[in-house]
């Protein structure tokens, strides 16, 4: 009972709060209006990429709890969350797993002091919605936030999150939980 408990919040999370399918759409839109020469579509694009990765990280929090900072997960929470990962037929190596990225945007604060001490230069290559190439000749620790829209691929430093195959398992994960639910 509580696993089909688990599967309607997992299904309600992905369809309608915090939807990350909404967020890409968004990110869509404002990068065909920058295009068009809207620049200040760059903040809006910014608001859906973290919208984006809040809403995916709290997708897999209900998939793999984490504990609050003081005290660690009950033995039956793990056992409930894996039988509903396995109900639904998502295995450990499921992209929608990482929280990387998210908790970039999250303590950016701290990245970017962790840059900085290793940085050779005081460059910050920050927040820009390009094609790889045009950052190539800058060093990994100056890079941080930053969007290649060609491949829908977003990079902090040496590290790249791949849009497109994030939001195919949040769309994979929709039909599951929509198909249980329905059950």
């Amino acid at each position: 009972m509580i696993v089909k408990q688990w599967i309607r919040l997992c299904f309600s999370w992905v369809r309608y709060r915090g939807n990350a399918l909404i967020s890409y759409d968004a990110m869509k839109t404002s990068i065909k209006k920058m295009g068009q020469g809207e620049n200040k579509e760059l903040d809006h694009f910014w608001y859906s990429v973290q919208s984006f990765l809040v809403a995916v990280a709290n997708i897999s929090k209900i998939l793999w709890p984490s504990a609050p900072c003081v005290s660690g997960i009950p033995p039956e929470l793990n056992t409930r969350r894996a039988n509903l990962r396995a109900l639904l037929s998502i295995d450990e190596s499921s992209i929608l797993k990482s929280r990387e990225f998210r908790n970039h945007f999250e303590h950016y604060d701290f990245r970017r002091e962790e840059c900085a001490k290793k940085a050779t230069d005081f460059t910050i290559v920050d927040s820009n919605v390009v094609p790889s190439y045009l950052i190539a000749g800058y060093s990994d620790n100056s890079k941080m936030r930053n969007f290649n829209p060609d491949a829908f691929v977003l990079t902090f430093g040496n590290r790249s999150y791949r849009f497109l195959a994030v939001v195919e398992g949040v769309r994979k994960l929709l039909d599951k939980t929509k198909s249980a639910v329905l059950k």
